[in-house]
């Protein structure tokens, strides 16, 4: 297959912007969730901001501009190559010598100074390679055994992996982006009907196979019941929240946050809304909901199927991550450890999210 040479134009500026929005109100978010915690552990208020800028930024916006230029012919052509390789990613976390354990969870890889999560780096791998399989199963993606067979088979290999980890999270928002794109490839709706009984029932034995999701399911059903315990980051996420009110109570104060656990991380979310209220939360949203719907119109635009289907993969990936980020710190739905998108702390989720909204500027650039 040659890749041929395409006359490009400008990213889509409302697109642009909007990435650039959430990127700077992020960095504004964890600092003002972290300059305590960097005083007290490193004496640098501005710790956590600085490491998040020159780990998770600047790599980022490299990542930006490699994938921007990179032909999209190319990540068709060797989308299976990548998908392998993330995989073999992944399967390393089960070796402990090459494992950074967290909360119980292996799910970092760790090479002397480098360490990441190849999660972050499945989450675009596998949505490259599923819009590549889409375009060359047009023609049989409504059947069951050429479309929808194959499809919960690959699902299934990603799922296993992530849940022995354990990460449901994770899954949870690889399996959604995906089955968007699946349906927007012309899936059956009868299809779907089938893949979410098969979720249910793979949800129900994980559940019952893993203590931990049981008794995240418990306090979800009763946050009340144990406090100080199982429930205490719930509730103090909620009461966060809650005494946020409509304006908040100011981004150098501090009343729950500092007792909140994964401050930079899960939970940044009840951070935003204690600091900054209701119009703070609404004003994040707001910039998913664009980044969703700028993401969209470029796909609408687009002429190419593999680029139509990819973005609104990746698009789906980030409006799903932020959606179970935010229903879970305001107990909408079970706690699951997925961080908000260019938002929480962490260079590996950051740098591969920059990306993906690479490839999509990349795709408008083609319109």
């Amino acid at each position: 297959m040659k890749i041929k040479a395409v006359k490009l134009g400008k990213i889509d500026r409302p697109f642009l912007i909007t990435l650039g929005l959430i990127l700077v109100f992020g960095l504004f978010i964890l600092f003002s969730a972290s300059f305590i915690t960097g005083a007290n552990k490193f004496n640098d208020p501005s710790y956590y901001l600085r490491e998040q800028v020159f780990k998770g930024v600047f790599l980022g916006i490299i990542g930006f501009f490699v994938f921007l230029k990179i032909p999209l012919e190319f990540l068709k052509k060797y989308s299976f190559i990548f998908l392998i390789l993330s995989i073999g990613l992944l399967v390393l976390v089960f070796f402990p010598k090459l494992t950074f354990s967290h909360g119980g969870s292996a799910r970092w890889l760790n090479f002397g100074a480098l360490t990441f999560q190849p999660s972050e780096i499945l989450k675009l791998s596998f949505l490259i390679y599923l819009a590549s399989w889409l375009q060359s199963r047009q023609k049989d993606i409504k059947k069951f055994n050429g479309g929808l067979l194959p499809f919960l088979i690959v699902i299934s290999i990603i799922g296993a992996l992530l849940l022995m980890q354990p990460n449901m999270g994770t899954f949870s928002v690889i399996a959604i982006s995906a089955v968007a794109t699946y349906l927007i490839a012309g899936g059956k709706i009868s299809h779907l009907a089938i893949m979410f009984l098969i979720g249910v029932v793979a949800l129900s034995v994980f559940i019952f196979l893993k203590p931990y999701a049981a008794q995240r399911l418990k306090v979800f059903l009763n946050p009340q019941e144990d406090i100080s315990g199982s429930a205490y980051q719930i509730n103090q996420a909620m009461t966060a929240i809650g005494i946020g009110g409509l304006s908040g109570i100011g981004v150098r104060q501090n009343l729950i946050s500092p007792y909140l656990p994964e401050t930079i991380g899960d939970s940044i979310f009840a951070v935003l809304g204690e600091k900054l209220g209701l119009l703070g939360v609404s004003f994040s949203m707001a910039l998913y909901l664009l980044f969703a719907i700028f993401s969209c119109k470029i796909a609408m635009k687009s002429s190419d199927y593999f680029s139509k289907l990819l973005t609104v993969g990746i698009a789906s990936w980030i409006m799903a991550q932020g959606l179970i980020n935010m229903a879970a710190i305001s107990g909408l739905i079970p706690l699951t450890g997925v961080p908000l998108p260019f938002m929480s702390y962490g260079s590996s989720g950051l740098v591969v999210g920059l990306m993906g909204a690479g490839i999509i500027a990349n795709v408008s650039r083609r319109i």
